[in-house]
């Protein structure tokens, strides 16, 4: 029985001491930045798909991972190289627990044919630019005081947790800084 103490209090202070040290000493790499830490409520949304149904993240919130990609209407998702990966590994995210939606500007005839192809939703925001438009929620297009010029949309991917939180900077959510990066790590 006393050896059985014994080990047990060394035991017992080998893990206080490295306990104190790495709380006395970090390692360096593995500090948060306190900025990175702040999240919001994704702004949900629901509008038209490629198949002219609706579609949005309220049915995914809670349960899964989602990747809201943004991408520019004019130029196709076959024009962004985003899209083009999402398109590619689809299969493998949604194994991981992971959903896609894409989000364009009102996309023109030449470039639907396109968005057929896509095995998630391809969102179009019909009225981006304005000010309840999701893109501007989103805070990947300005506000455009004049209907007739279109928006200019920045692409970008947001990825919103389980729990439905996405990075924010106090006012609107963050993008993720390197796309491809952040999709290769959810396969």
């Amino acid at each position: 029985m006393r050896t059985r103490q014994l080990i047990l209090l060394l035991l017992l202070t080998a893990v206080t001491s490295v306990t104190v040290w790495r709380i006395l000493d970090p390692p360096t790499g593995f500090m948060a930045d306190p900025a990175a830490l702040r999240t919001q409520d994704a702004p949900t949304f629901q509008l038209l798909d490629q198949n002219n149904r609706p579609s949005g993240i309220r049915g995914y919130l809670g349960r899964h991972r989602i990747l809201v990609a943004f991408f520019d209407g004019a130029a196709g998702p076959d024009g962004d190289p985003v899209m083009l990966r999402l398109k590619e590994v689809y299969t493998a995210l949604k194994a991981n627990g992971v959903r896609v939606l894409a989000v364009s500007t009102p996309l023109g005839p030449d470039v639907k044919p396109q968005c057929l192809s896509y095995p998630f939703p391809v969102l179009r925001d019909t009225i981006a630019g304005q000010p309840q438009s999701t893109c501007v929620q989103w805070g990947v297009c300005d506000e455009i005081p004049d209907p007739q010029r279109p928006p200019q949309l920045r692409a970008s991917l947001f990825l919103i947790d389980r729990r439905g939180l996405v990075s924010s900077d106090g006012n609107r959510p963050n993008a993720v800084e390197n796309p491809l990066l952040t999709i290769n790590s959810l396969l």
